[in-house]
């Protein structure tokens, strides 16, 4: 910028010293005619016109003017592509209430030393950390915002005991020191969770469902901050979204708190049971910090079926059912105790005729 204002007064002064000349000799150049040049007007007739001495060194100038801005703009470009650059910010996302929160900030300034840090939320200034200054590091109250000295530095800074209130939007700005003075803000937001103290909970199931039963349940998560996410599972797929029922938070009597409910609503086909089982599962979750999950099963009820034996002839009657075996007890339609041994052909004798054939026998040895 310095070397550009010497050259311009250096060509003020040459001009002036040449003007001067002129007017000594007596020579004053009367070029009325010495250039010309064309000019096309809004009728699109051509007209030519001559330049007079003065326009010619008005022409000149506005050439140099023109240049010069020329310059300047080439020196701002430069600058724009070197200095500061590269600002970034990294916040979490979610924190739970009570926790603690790093939020760091990259830049590069390429050479240039660094003016200062700063970090805003919701446009106050809560810290500041400028290396030329004594103490370099610097903190300005914000409700309950609570910055650890000891692990902040000119790239991060650590928030400590995070309350509720801490939630909302936060910035980093940067600024370059000579020869640049660049500076730079990014933003990022940050939210800070209460969650449920207990897992979700599935109500209205039942122990068996026969297919083309209808099936309603409910999926209630705790109180929590914000209201949780709830997500169906069947068999571990999603189900369409014609059977789910989403139901708005509800608010509890502490305005901070809130309850999440979901419900689901379909005809049990075959394609629900895996093994004669249905599994159905409800999870919660809260941004990137929080996921419980509650699983609960039915059986398939089948109806019974009856298998019938072919009809068997005993003693006369007929009988719907297997032969009655004495070994077990079992018991013949009259009620008396079966003897006969299925399978076995062995014929039995009665004890009279056994006792007439002995007596012949014993007859026959006597006569000999």
């Amino acid at each position: 910028m310095l070397l550009l204002l010497l050259t311009r007064q250096q060509r003020e002064r040459e001009g002036e010293r040449e003007r001067k000349k002129k007017k000594t000799s007596g020579e004053e150049p009367l070029q009325r005619h010495a250039k010309r040049r064309v000019r096309r007007d809004d009728d699109g007739q051509r007209a030519r016109i001559a330049d007079s001495p003065s326009e010619t060194r008005r022409r000149r100038r506005a050439t140099e003017v023109s240049m010069e801005l020329k310059i300047l703009l080439w020196f701002h470009i430069v600058g724009i592509c070197s200095g500061l650059r590269g600002v970034r910010i990294q916040i979490p996302t979610a924190v739970r209430k009570g926790d603690s929160a790093t939020l760091k900030c990259w830049y590069d300034t390429e050479g240039d030393p660094l003016y200062a840090v700063k970090w805003y939320k919701g446009g106050r200034e809560f810290y500041r950390y400028a290396p030329n200054e004594s103490p370099p590091v610097k903190t300005f109250p914000i409700g309950n915002l609570t910055v650890k000295k000891t692990e902040s530095n000119a790239t991060q800074v650590v928030l400590t005991k995070l309350e509720l209130e801490a939630a909302g939007a936060y910035s980093c700005e940067v600024s370059a020191d000579a020869p640049s003075f660049h500076t730079a803000i990014v933003y990022a937001a940050m939210n800070v969770v209460e969650l449920p103290s207990e897992m979700p909970s599935i109500q209205g199931l039942k122990r068996k469902y026969r297919v083309d039963d209808p099936l309603r349940l409910n999926c209630t998560s705790g109180r929590s901050k914000p209201a949780a996410n709830l997500t169906w599972y069947i068999n571990d797929r999603q189900p369409l979204k014609a059977h789910v029922r989403t139901y708005s938070p509800l608010d509890t009597n502490e305005s901070e708190w809130q309850i999440s409910q979901i419900g689901l609503q379909f005809l049990v086909s075959h394609d629900h049971f895996v093994s004669g089982k249905l599994k159905i599962r409800c999870s919660a979750s809260i941004y990137d910090i929080y996921w419980q999950s509650t699983e609960v099963s039915a059986e398939e009820d089948r109806p019974r079926v009856i298998h019938y034996e072919p009809a068997a002839t005993i003693v006369g009657i007929n009988y719907l059912q297997p032969p009655p075996n004495f070994q077990t007890g079992q018991k013949k339609p009259d009620g008396q105790v079966g003897v006969k041994v299925l399978g076995s052909s062995t014929v039995s004798l009665r004890p009279s005729a056994r006792i007439v054939l002995e007596l012949f026998a014993l007859l026959l040895i006597v006569i000999r």
